[in-house]
């Protein structure tokens, strides 16, 4: 941390029938647990539910983290979709093509119950989806000018195009459906937004003079070397960096990772840097513990985020396989289309507490003290919780490709 802190951001062992997995942080730990309650304060208002209701299914959600990757891992052949759901009861439901009924299950992971509840007999598999869209990626951005981004729903088995547009298009776009599913040969949904998906680097102040947010303090994975990441998106080189608490640093620029998936980039400097981020304080950061990869990632999980303009809001995921296609990834040098393996946000299902806005990029997305992703481009009408219509991020697991890790604290 820079001195005292820096701004922006920086599972139990699950025994399996096939093999199991430990995450970098420990459920059980106070510093995990506080930072659990935090986040339940914000998730109670925003879900009309009580704090204990809200911090029972933010546990719920830590401990099936595991089970969702393995999940995955397990059945991937047949996988046409997985999401968690808290109606009528906190489960994960996993889809699968075909007519093979498998019975419901239940693990325990560090006291708690995760169920899980198999639906057979789908049609296509997730992958068969993606593969679609793939395919015909070119011919859809033809026939649907404001094409934003794809992804598959792993609720309905449907391809989703993300369009821009209004009243008038939204009518016209949605009339085109019909011809994509036959040309696509799955079924085609569509998504109208009436802003565009767009990077979030210019405008407005944030805690790096270019115009983004930190995110967590990460460390060579060879060597001791720490730093600090941002997004590539926000250009190369050198920056000045202004913490919540009135610290400054100059950032020496390392390295980027700016390609169709990846869109990240680390700086160093003579401050001493901690394994902290900033959260719903101003005053009191959050200690870094532990990680969730994108493998254990579900759609219906509740994830926050943290940008220098738009400060601390959460959201929903929505999509685990989001293909942006209203920007090109990779430098202006080198543009390349983007790939289906971003992760987007969407606002609470029960109400519109999610903010994003130009400034945000570079910042963390997190749980408690568990970092999830780096902010990367959103679509928002204006600076205020409840504005972003969808946010965009890079999984942490990426990091790796810069050879780094992310730093946790005790």
């Amino acid at each position: 941390m820079w001195k005292n802190a820096m701004k922006g951001g920086a599972l139990a062992a699950l025994a399996w029938l096939i093999s199991g997995t430990v995450m970098a942080n420990d459920m059980t730990s106070k510093t995990f647990e506080l930072g659990l309650r935090a986040e339940a304060a914000q998730f109670s208002k925003v879900y009309n539910i009580s704090e204990d209701d809200a911090l029972q299914r933010l546990k719920w959600q830590a401990a099936a983290a595991d089970v969702v990757s393995q999940l995955r891992d397990q059945y991937q052949n047949r996988l046409a979709g997985l999401y968690i759901e808290h109606t009528p009861m906190d489960r994960v439901v996993v889809r699968l093509k075909g007519n093979e009924l498998i019975a419901s299950r239940t693990f325990n992971v560090s006291n708690e119950q995760v169920a899980v509840e198999f639906v057979s007999g789908a049609t296509h598999t997730q992958a068969e989806l993606q593969q679609a869209i793939g395919t015909n990626l070119d011919t859809l951005k033809a026939n649907f000018s404001g094409l934003q981004g794809t992804h598959t729903d792993p609720r309905t088995g449907e391809v989703v195009l993300t369009i821009l547009g209004r009243d008038e298009e939204s009518r016209q776009v949605r009339s085109q459906v019909a011809s994509a599913t036959r040309q696509l040969g799955v079924p085609v949904r569509v998504r109208v937004i009436p802003v565009p998906l767009e990077r979030q680097a210019v405008r407005g102040s944030g805690s790096l003079d270019m115009g983004c947010t930190t995110a967590f303090v990460v460390k060579r994975t060879t060597g001791t070397t720490t730093g600090v990441t941002t997004a590539a998106h926000c250009g190369p080189g050198s920056a000045n960096y202004t913490g919540v608490d009135g610290a400054s640093a100059t950032l020496t620029y390392q390295a980027r990772s700016f390609t169709a998936s990846n869109d990240e980039q680390w700086y160093t400097s003579a401050a001493t840097e901690e394994p902290k981020f900033y959260a719903n304080s101003t005053t009191t950061p959050r200690t870094l513990t532990g990680r969730r990869t994108q493998a254990s990632t579900a759609v219906g999980n509740n994830f926050c985020h943290y940008g220098s303009t738009t400060g601390y809001s959460c959201g929903d995921v929505d999509a685990t396989d989001f293909q942006p296609t209203s920007y090109t990834c990779g430098p202006a040098s080198n543009p390349v289309p983007c790939d289906a393996t971003w992760i987007s946000m969407v606002p609470p299902s029960s109400g519109t507490g999610l903010a994003c806005a130009g400034g945000d990029s570079g910042g963390p997305w997190f749980v408690s003290t568990v970092a999830t992703g780096i902010h990367s481009a959103g679509a928002s009408t204006g600076t205020g919780i409840g504005d972003c219509l969808l946010a965009v991020y890079q999984s942490t697991d990426r990091l790796s490709s810069l050879g780094l890790q992310l730093l946790y604290g005790p």
